[in-house]
């Protein structure tokens, strides 16, 4: 029996199979091929909630992006990395409520199988195809290369960057990033060489820049090759995992016609190439195709007509065509699972048309074409048209959200998307953080305000929620917020003249608001009527707070009239019949809480009343907009709406309360509310 040396150098070095070198730059790879590689990390963009026209639009415009970038010496890797992913947004709260929700729901998600796709695409670009290369001593130039360890082609490297950076600029849409190194304890790590290892071993771990070469870094789990199944050796235990490729291709292609595979229940890793073919090349590829049908009489005569006008099409730059191969890795924990998620994966892949067969004498070939770059383990390839790799790979993806690095930190909440992917939902996107909520009644728009509010105790933010038929009453004081139920003919607890400071901006306020209380159907006061308002309120400051009040303002207004100020305010006054609204002994609307509910459904349709209470209640929450975190939240605000104060309110600060690290968030039933106001 060979012994344990003997057998030890018979086994091949991860340099045979991946043929990375080195980083030449932060974003670039040398190949031992004399190769480059640039990855790019695509968001995708959410095909399930796009128009259709909007869908074939990409499609047309990644197909236009190929024929611009089209060179023999280019090719394309595209990787869709379905992966668990249960990493759950950190937070303190400062509620026993909120933390015990929080507790519980993370219990919840944590215990779910929830999966991510990750999207890639890969730039490789190889001197070695251009045809003035091939006519040169290519070997020779290859066998110096390894010698002296990768030399550095400055043409190609420029060639690759210019390929880059209108792939950039193309993909614009599907928020390209290019993958790079960075720096973590000092400690420089490559992110490009963490997806091949990903790629290589099935598992996502940082790789760091190394001295030595990058295929001996990220081969650090043992593959090992049976006929059908791959088991992959980590450090404690197995995975295992099975390969189809293509073996006939679908008659026609459409955008999507793949995007099943992002809801699969089980990790995956769908790849594919793409390398450009010259067009002389394409010429004689397709005029072989259509001169062996006709020479052996096919009866196809469809597909050799459509075949001329694809020729057509070819020279007239309507796409360009390429060599394409397509694999499927789908893994599991133990072979037995692995039969069943295999039997998904290949309905998955057949249901858009095509022939597909699982790898067994080619499964290592096939493991290895994985890699970018690696063209001579491409086994089961075809030229297909640019046009059709764009409905092969559409860059189609489900919303994953922003875990870290938000405008306010951690991701508010982890929610779970019809594909089972975690979405991490906030309310920012990027600096911008006014919400819309609709849903038809009934439909559950309440709760999921209450639950988002919850988790957004994380932040320490101020909240103030506008609520109706006390929707939000338990919640909020759950959650150790005050919440005030203001009814009809109860006192609401406002005291605008002792509440305010009499500075010369709330004079103002104080002036104009009680304009309002005591104006006629007839239309605006007069300049008179303006100057005694505004005489009185300079009176009422040089009281003592404790005796401010309507009654104290008459007392400063011409009280001989009977149509006058004075007797318009009389109702407003305590012992009147409006007298129990503003005219009562304190404030105490509860302004200085941390969250803070009111229930205004008895005012909603009284205007009267509704109008000067909403303009002192949201001039009061104005003066908390002062670069504290803070959210105002007004539910079923069609109905907030209809009244000129809040409309002003909401047309003004919508646009300056990010400013103010603040946000908006309304909800309503229909879009249409929205639509149809005055302020859309």
């Amino acid at each position: 029996m060979a012994n344990f040396a003997t057998l030890r150098s018979r086994e091949l070095g991860p340099e045979t199979f991946i043929p990375y070198v080195r980083h030449v730059d932060e974003t670039t790879i040398a190949l031992d091929s004399r190769a480059l590689m640039t990855m790019i990390a695509l968001d995708g963009v959410s095909f399930e909630t796009s128009d259709i026209r909007d869908l074939n639009g990409l499609h047309r415009s990644l197909n236009t992006l190929y024929r611009n970038i089209a060179d023999e010496r280019l090719a394309l890797w595209t990787h869709v990395v379905r992966r668990r992913d249960k990493d759950y947004p950190e937070g303190r709260f400062a509620n026993a409520f909120s933390h015990d929700l929080n507790a519980r729901y993370r219990e919840r998600m944590v215990r779910e199988d929830l999966f991510r796709n990750d999207l890639y695409l890969n730039l490789v670009w190889h001197p070695g195809r251009d045809p003035a290369k091939k006519a040169a001593n290519l070997l020779s130039q290859l066998r110096k290369a390894r010698r002296s360890g990768i030399e550095l082609d400055e043409h190609a490297l420029k060639h690759l960057r210019d390929r880059v950076a209108d792939v950039v600029a193309g993909l614009q849409r599907f928020e390209p990033r290019l993958l790079t190194l960075h720096e973590q304890d000092g400690i420089l790590f490559s992110e490009p060489s963490e997806v091949l290892h990903q790629i290589v071993g099935g598992r996502r771990e940082p790789i760091p820049l190394t001295e030595g070469r990058i295929s001996s870094a990220i081969y650090s789990d043992r593959v090992i090759f049976g006929r059908e199944t791959v088991e992959i050796r980590h450090e404690a235990d197995s995975r295992y995992a099975g390969m189809f490729g293509f073996k006939e291709y679908p008659a026609t292609t459409r955008s999507g016609m793949l995007d099943g595979i992002l809801t699969a229940p089980f990790e995956l890793i769908l790849t594919q190439s793409f390398a450009f073919a010259s067009k002389a090349d394409a010429r004689t590829i397709m005029g072989r195709k259509q001169n062996q049908m006709v020479s052996a009489g096919d009866k196809a005569a469809s597909q050799i007509a459509e075949l001329g006008e694809a020729m057509d099409d070819l020279e007239s730059n309507r796409f360009v065509l390429g060599e394409h191969h397509l694999a499927l890795a789908v893994f599991a924990p133990s072979v037995k699972e692995l039969v069943d998620h295999m039997a998904k994966a290949r309905a998955y892949l057949t249901s858009g048309g095509a022939v597909v067969a699982r790898e067994d004498l080619g499964l290592e070939a096939a493991w290895w074409a994985q890699l970018p770059g690696n063209f001579r383990y491409r086994a089961r390839s075809g030229a297909i048209t640019s046009r059709n790799f764009a409905a092969l790979a559409p860059y189609h993806s489900y919303p994953t959200g922003q875990k870290d690095g938000n405008e306010w930190g951690p991701a508010v909440a982890m929610l779970k998307t019809a594909s089972g992917s975690p979405f991490y939902f906030n309310f920012h996107h990027g600096d911008l953080g006014n919400t819309f909520v609709c849903g038809p009644s009934g439909a559950g728009k309440t709760v999921l305000l209450n639950f988002m509010l919850s988790q957004l105790e994380k932040h320490d933010p101020h909240m103030v929620f506008f609520d109706k038929d006390r929707g939000a009453d338990l919640f909020v004081r759950a959650a150790g917020g005050t919440y005030l139920p203001l009814k009809n003919g109860v006192a609401t607890g406002c005291a605008p003249l002792k509440a305010l400071e009499l500075t010369a901006e709330n004079k103002v306020f104080l002036t104009g608001w009680i304009a309002r209380l005591v104006g006629s159907a007839s239309g605006e006061l007069s300049i008179t009527e303006l100057r005694d308002i505004a005489l009185a309120v300079d009176g009422v400051a040089d009281l003592p707070v404790e005796r401010r009040s309507i009654g104290a303002l008459r007392t400063f207004l011409n009280n001989t009239d009977p149509e006058g100020i004075a007797a318009r305010l009389r109702r407003w006054e305590r012992g009147g019949p409006l007298g129990w609204v503003f005219d009562n002994q304190a404030d105490d609307i509860g302004i200085g809480a941390k969250f803070i509910g009111y229930d205004m459904t008895d005012f909603l349709d009284n205007e009267e009343i509704r109008t000067p209470l909403m303009a002192y209640l949201f001039y009061r929450i104005e003066q908390l907009i002062d670069g504290r975190r803070i959210i105002i939240v007004i539910d079923e605000f069609w109905k907030a709406l209809q009244d000129e104060g809040f409309r002003d309110l909401a047309q003004n600060k919508l646009k300056t309360i990010r400013k103010q690290n603040g946000l908006m968030l309304f909800a309503t039933q229909s879009p249409r509310d929205a639509i149809v106001s005055p302020i859309a």
